[in-house]
């Protein structure tokens, strides 16, 4: 009888490295990775269900953009800012992934919605190859791609027609090549992964950030002098900066939105004009530790449980954690007695309370009125509580990694590794560094995400090396499922609002012949039918492009107006909903 190799038999693959790279037929041969995540992938699919025409966040306006490319050929206003920034991400390869779907399956939202869905399964698999080319065994890189996949701010931008994930899965790929390129001493593969990085950037600008981190690496490491240094730079400027700077000039002189528009870069200019210097300090710090930090330390977590556990062995930092967690305790008590009540903070616009969002509308969005699941104080803390904790390891291994890279003159300590790990920590920290000088969104952490957990699961200093056990990365295992779990129900329970929602659009336009103006029908609704840039609101009415309240879409009753009708869904985390379709009791009041 033949023996059987199971995948889950060899508990001394957890051992990080190896003396050279596996060919792409190694790497497939074992195939329970690739397995777990298609099917990992076919259940989201399934439980969420990507169908429906309806809008989400900010991508009416990339669709009312990709409808103006079909029709006229022309790359319109890219974003929805006010006059003087309209201008949004450079978008052009997005509006091709979405034109060459809506081709192939015919234009609709759902198809737009597939086609960012594919590009996400796709930069998962591209994340698992590269993992796997850089000799992360093969347990560690499900789990590292998992930790991607199974976080709530990637997962819920999978299902829509937003721009996150194309830039993701398109950077993705671009590492993939220059490490290719950088390991075989092959420049067609870094040409290839030069254009990825042009592709990126042609989504979203700031993709720019890996250019800068693959140049500055090719200057700070050994490896680079065989590349041949200012042969490098030369490809950079020919293949990718040249290419964008011509692009975004078209732009403008085809009157679209070029960077010199875009609302972040207007933001980052006028911000510090706005708050004055130590203002503006404790804007940047707020940004990079309670929110940065900390958001990518929880995320991160499924990666750096077992880092804490070997952390164990250090006497100062068991001192350490003994003080935490008293420390905690204390907090938690105090909250639990009403002795403190501390603010409950979250960056927005993803993770929206103990639910995926945003649902913006009027009563929840506009008025505050908590509708949705909401988290107690207390379970906050203790979840912020574990974030700060890996936040800190984080940290740690941060510092350890440095301190070995300054020992080893710049090689590093992971032989074929440390070109592709200095790279991706360098463009975490580039990219980190830019989104921290503006108001960012939970969701602009994906990247920065994405190249911790390739840093993390390469890095020989942060992985447990030879003779760890197979446990130690079961907790990881545990918590990146309960958060997979979490995160897909909490989807579900968004695009069934969204269902709703567009039903009850659907009612008013057709049945009761609104005019869509005429209607608070939520922020996409609003913004796609509505839109100009210098709207001005009237007292009482949404900022969103609402003329005129004739009916209001909300997830409840309001005072002041009378319920035409309901709506309702099911939600897998809480009890049953329903959008509301509401008329004002006096039209010329707005409530009544």
């Amino acid at each position: 009888m033949p023996v059987i190799n199971y995948p889950w038999k060899r508990l001394d693959d957890l051992q990080c490295g190896g003396k050279s790279s596996p060919s792409i037929s190694a790497l497939m041969k074992n195939w329970f990775p690739w397995a777990a995540l298609l099917l990992v992938w076919g259940l989201i699919i399934v439980v969420v269900n990507p169908r429906g025409e309806f809008m989400i966040n900010d991508d009416w306006a990339f669709v009312r953009s990709l409808e103006a490319f079909r029709s006229t050929g022309k790359i319109a206003v890219t974003g929805w800012g006010p006059p003087g920034a309209p201008g949004g991400p450079s978008l052009l390869i997005h509006l091709l992934v979405g034109d060459l779907f809506s081709r192939l399956l015919g234009f609709s939202l759902t198809t737009l919605r597939i086609a960012v869905l594919t590009m996400g399964v796709l930069g998962s698999f591209g994340l698992l190859l590269l993992l796997r080319t850089a000799r992360v065994p093969p347990w560690p890189a499900l789990l590292g791609t998992l930790t991607v996949v199974g976080n709530p701010l990637f997962l819920a931008e999978c299902f829509t027609f937003m721009t996150d994930i194309t830039f993701a899965s398109l950077a993705i790929f671009a590492v993939l090549f220059l490490y290719l390129g950088v390991k075989k001493a092959s420049t067609p593969w870094i040409i290839a992964g030069l254009l990825l990085v042009l592709a990126s950037i042609l989504t979203r600008q700031i993709g720019v950030v890996i250019l800068l981190a693959f140049l500055v690496t090719c200057w700070a490491h050994p490896s680079g002098a065989a590349l041949g240094r200012r042969k490098m730079l030369f490809l950079g400027l020919a293949l990718v900066m040249l290419p964008w700077v011509s692009y975004e000039v078209l732009l403008s002189i085809l009157g679209s939105s070029p960077l010199t528009q875009h609302q972040i870069i207007h933001n980052i200019l006028n911000i510090p004009k706005e708050k004055g210097f130590w203002d503006y300090l404790g804007f940047i710090f707020n940004g990079i530790v309670f929110f940065g930090l900390g958001y990518l330390g929880f995320f991160l977590s499924p990666l750096l449980t077992g880092n804490c556990i070997l952390l164990l062995r250090s006497r100062y930092f068991q001192y350490f954690l003994m003080v935490f967690m008293v420390a905690v305790v204390f907090l938690e008590m105090a909250i639990v007695t009403d002795l403190i009540q501390p603010p409950i903070l979250f960056r927005g616009n993803i993770i929206d309370d103990f639910g995926i969002g945003p649902v913006l509308l009027k009563d929840t969005y506009m008025l505050g009125i908590p509708r949705l699941g909401v988290i107690s104080t207390a379970a906050y803390y203790l979840l912020a509580s574990w974030a700060a904790l890996a936040a800190v390891v984080l940290m740690i291994l941060l510092f350890a990694y440095v301190r070995q890279w300054l020992q080893a003159g710049g090689a590093g300590a992971d032989g074929d590794n440390s070109f592709l790990l200095f790279m991706v920590l360098l463009a975490a920290l580039f990219y980190l560094g830019i989104i921290t000088f503006t108001r960012f969104h939970d969701r602009y952490l994906i990247p920065v995400l994405i190249f911790l957990v390739i840093w993390l699961a390469g890095n020989r200093s942060a992985c447990p090396g030879a003779g760890e056990t197979f446990w130690k990365i079961i907790p990881g295992f545990v918590m990146v499922v309960c958060l997979g779990l979490w995160s897909t129900c909490q989807v579900h329970d968004f695009m069934e609002i969204k269902h709703s929602q567009k039903k009850a659009h659907d009612y008013a336009l057709q049945k009761l012949g609104v005019n869509p103006c005429s209607m608070d029908g939520g922020f996409e609704f609003n913004g796609y039918h509505c839109y100009h840039n210098d709207f001005q609101p009237a007292k009482g009415l949404s900022w969103w492009w609402v003329s005129r309240e004739d009916c209001l879409v909300t997830l409840g009753p309001l005072p002041g107006y009378r319920v035409l009708k309901i709506f309702p869904f099911q939600r897998y985390c809480g009890p049953p909903g329903a959008i509301h379709l509401l008329q004002p009791l006096n039209p010329e009041i707005p409530g009544g």
